[in-house]
């Protein structure tokens, strides 16, 4: 039960607040862990605890401002874990003292503040980049009491990765950008001469015979980046045009689109490496040019198979063939999808198990089969002859007899002979018979 404090007894609580930090000033670190250990012990025998969560917000503020007490902290420890174990009981302030956040004392804490989470993070495992790597290991999990708990686990993890893999994949790049080493080449550009001349200057017959000075200042490397861009996307446009004035086709625009990519990615990870900020207004577009290529090949791959395989093949471009989804894009949707998949996959193991242990010696127990009917055939022919020579006995059939004798077709025929003969009449005619 929280004390309901008068205000003089906050009055009190801030006389003494007041009193132990003049203390603090005129004494050592020591003498203030010391006093403020006994004033907390105090008040949590008295169970005030407003007067216990004054004291040490202002203990957490003194602390911060004086490195003296980093050492002298551990005497206050035991008191301070006393206290928030008491204080969490009755209103939430743990979180705050955790935080260091401002509270007056006066007023009730319900909620403090979360810190963001973001569900988005840096993907290093280049076996990621498989679009069914989640599925595969989902369905390695045990079937044990933790398997919807490792699931939750693996959903967080993929779907924490689906924004820097769709960005990368296509293009491999997990695993071996982004770090310091990483060169253009890691990110699948080209090598370019950076000494050769500029592309708007390539042409220029007087640079063949001009000093080495005049040639580094119109070479790539005294160029703008857009220079080393241009010279990045002429070599793979080059690499799949289809001839050298091709500037529009399927492949001339999948090799630009591609150069254009992978150079962005390189500008990405350079800024990352100065700010922890996204540059968003690079991001977008890289995203909207990833899409924008995919659309590409998958025109190509429609119109001609054979380009398609030596386009994806010279750019080293990881194509796969987009799933539709099924479903809502929840956790629970796919959980029950990789549970049914599983149990499906078991279905299909054990009747694989069954045909396999029946096509096991398989001649032999034919052999068998055929072995067991030819004997119930022969044990079903012995019946028959000895009922025949029972029916013999009792005279209700005559042995050796020639032809199939059949009394009930004789009794019909005289029978239909016999009413035809006393019943057949003529049918009668409208006009007069003729004498």
């Amino acid at each position: 039960m929280i004390p309901q404090l008068c205000g003089s007894t906050l009055l009190n609580c801030e006389f003494e607040l007041e009193e132990l930090k003049f203390r603090e000033t005129a004494s050592g670190g020591r003498r203030f862990c010391s006093i403020l250990k006994k004033l907390l012990l105090r008040y949590l025998n008295a169970i005030h605890l407003m007067h216990a969560v004054a004291t040490v917000i202002f203990f957490c503020e003194t602390m911060e401002r004086r490195d003296v007490f980093e050492f002298y902290g551990s005497e206050f420890k035991p008191s301070m874990n006393k206290l928030i174990t008491a204080v969490t009981a009755d209103f939430g302030v743990a979180l705050a003292l955790q935080q260091r956040a401002a509270i007056h004392t006066t007023a009730e804490l319900s909620r403090a503040r979360r810190q963001f989470f973001n569900i988005h993070k840096k993907v290093s495992e280049p076996e990621k980049q498989d679009p069914e790597f989640f599925e595969k290991q989902a369905a390695k999990l045990p079937l044990d009491d933790h398997y919807i708990d490792a699931l939750q686990k693996l959903y967080t993890d993929k779907i924490g990765s689906e924004r820097e893999l769709n960005v990368k994949a296509d293009d491999s790049l997990v695993g071996r950008t982004g770090t310091p080493a990483s060169t253009p080449q890691d990110y699948g550009l080209p090598e370019i001469d950076v000494k050769a001349p500029r592309r708007a200057y390539a042409h220029v017959d007087e640079l063949a015979n001009a000093p080495e000075s005049v040639k580094r200042i119109f070479s790539i490397e005294y160029g703008l980046r857009r220079d080393l861009s241009d010279a990045w996307k002429q070599e793979l446009i080059q690499s799949v045009n289809k001839h050298k004035y091709d500037d529009n086709s399927l492949q001339m625009r999948i090799a630009w689109t591609t150069a254009l990519i992978r150079h962005w990615s390189v500008l990405v990870d350079e800024i990352a490496k100065k700010t922890p900020k996204k540059p968003t207004w690079l991001t977008h577009r890289l995203w909207l040019m990833v899409d924008y290529r995919r659309k590409l090949l998958r025109q190509l791959r429609e119109q001609d198979m054979e380009a398609f395989e030596e386009v994806i093949k010279t750019l080293k471009i990881a194509y796969h063939i987009p799933v539709e989804q099924v479903g809502p894009k929840t956790r629970k949707a796919w959980s029950e999808q990789q549970l049914r998949v599983r149990v499906d996959a078991e279905k299909e193991r054990r009747l694989k198990a069954l045909h396999e242990e029946l096509k096991k010696d398989r001649d032999q127990k034919m052999k068998a089969l055929d072995d067991k009917l030819e004997k119930l055939a022969k044990e079903e022919q012995a019946i028959k002859d000895r009922l025949a020579v029972i029916m013999e006995l009792e005279g209700k059939a005559t042995k050796n007899v020639v032809g199939l004798y059949q009394p009930h077709l004789v009794e019909n025929l005289s029978e239909v002979t016999m009413h035809s003969v006393l019943f057949g009449h003529q049918k009668p005619t409208l006009t007069a018979a003729h004498t």
